[in-house]
């Protein structure tokens, strides 16, 4: 099996996305519920113990008259369940938009059905065996040791910053002591909802990392996905009428970004752009015939751009290649003694000698 070394397409990319296979980490939404959730419900103690307290008070008001407290019973158990829905609602639809939130602005938009299909290779015991013993499964493992840890460390430190005040709870009025210890859940949740959430940053980016890995190609599955893509019609007309309005209207203006400028000599020339490290093949910037062939080499002299004289590449180029695409098939071979031109005119360039162009092609 090939080695993956190409970095995945835009294509990949987005067909993974519509299975819901995306890079995120679940304890950025488990960080930010936890703390809303917890300082959620101590803001909400005040207004459910008041009306609890209210609540409690009627009723036993009524406990001595048992005749009419029976009549009004139903009444009591309805106010009962408004008082908690009235408390917990709130709390619960704040928690879940947080969550929502949060993973909205880490993977954006997204709703796949692809997760919600039953999937037989998840009942594969030979499959979940091995999942077992992925990296993935190793750190999570770690990381929630590592949470834990951290977690109970950060209690024993508020405990031992509150202790004194703690103890001093035993001397104090009841509501006294009530206050205290919301003070002390305040601090213990603020520490640890930080380190949650620091865990958290250092989990996205190891996701990511991790995703793009998985992502990965083969230099033939790139070559493959390209071959695909041009054969849909749909694909092919759209490049060609965007080439054309390119050609037209600012094309010749972004040779001056190409890499080199190929052509036979005069009436057709076709700008090359390519990054070594990203791009598999050179890609057709721009190209035109006639006048336009004639403003694009005028920019690339401007900008300092080579120029080589290949007539029969130049036709291939301008016949058989799309703008923003990458070059033919057929022309790599051609395409390669050009990037060797190329790397030889850069190399000679910073040393400050001359190309002898008519080395290169004896």
């Amino acid at each position: 099996m090939a080695e993956k070394t190409e970095k995945a397409t835009p294509k990949k990319l987005r067909d993974a996305r519509k299975k819901g296979q995306v890079a995120k980490s679940q304890d950025f939404p488990a960080a930010f519920t936890f703390i809303v959730a917890i300082f959620g419900a101590l803001i909400a103690a005040g207004y459910f113990y008041d009306n609890l307290a209210e609540y409690m008070k009627a009723m036993f008001l009524q406990v001595r008259n048992l005749s009419d407290f029976e009549n009004r019973a139903g009444g009591y158990i309805i106010a009962g369940i408004q008082i908690i829905f009235s408390t917990s609602f709130p709390l619960m639809l704040s928690v879940s938009l947080i969550g929502l939130l949060v993973s909205f602005l880490i993977v954006g938009p997204m709703f796949s059905m692809e997760v919600m299909k039953p999937d037989v290779k998840r009942l594969n015991p030979v499959t979940n065996i091995r999942n077992m013993f992925k990296l993935r499964t190793f750190v999570e493992l770690l990381k929630s040791i590592f949470k834990i840890t951290g977690a109970l460390l950060l209690i024993y430190s508020v405990i031992y910053d509150s202790i004194s005040q703690i103890i001093e709870t035993s001397m104090i009025p009841v509501l006294a002591s009530v206050y205290v210890f919301s003070d002390f859940l305040k601090n213990v949740v603020l520490r640890v909802g930080i380190f949650f959430i620091i865990v958290a940053v250092l989990d996205l980016a190891f996701q990511r990392r991790n995703f793009a890995k998985e992502m990965r190609m083969e230099k033939f599955e790139v070559k493959q996905e390209y071959k695909d893509t041009e054969g849909d019609p749909h694909i092919k007309g759209r490049r060609r009428q965007t080439a054309q309005e390119i050609a037209y209207s600012d094309g010749p203006s972004t040779a001056g970004k190409a890499r080199a400028i190929v052509t036979n000599p005069t009436h057709i020339a076709v700008a090359l752009e390519y990054d070594e490290e990203k791009d598999p093949a050179p890609k057709i910037l721009t190209m035109g015939l006639g006048l336009v062939a004639q403003e694009i080499l005028r920019v690339a002299e401007k900008n300092d751009v080579p120029i080589m004289r290949n007539v029969d590449l130049a036709r291939t180029l301008y016949y058989k290649g799309s703008i923003g695409d990458y070059v033919p098939e057929e022309t790599y071979n051609a395409i390669a003694a050009v990037l060797k031109w190329l790397a030889k005119l850069e190399q000679e360039k910073r040393l400050g000698e001359r190309t002898d162009l008519s080395e290169l092609f004896k």
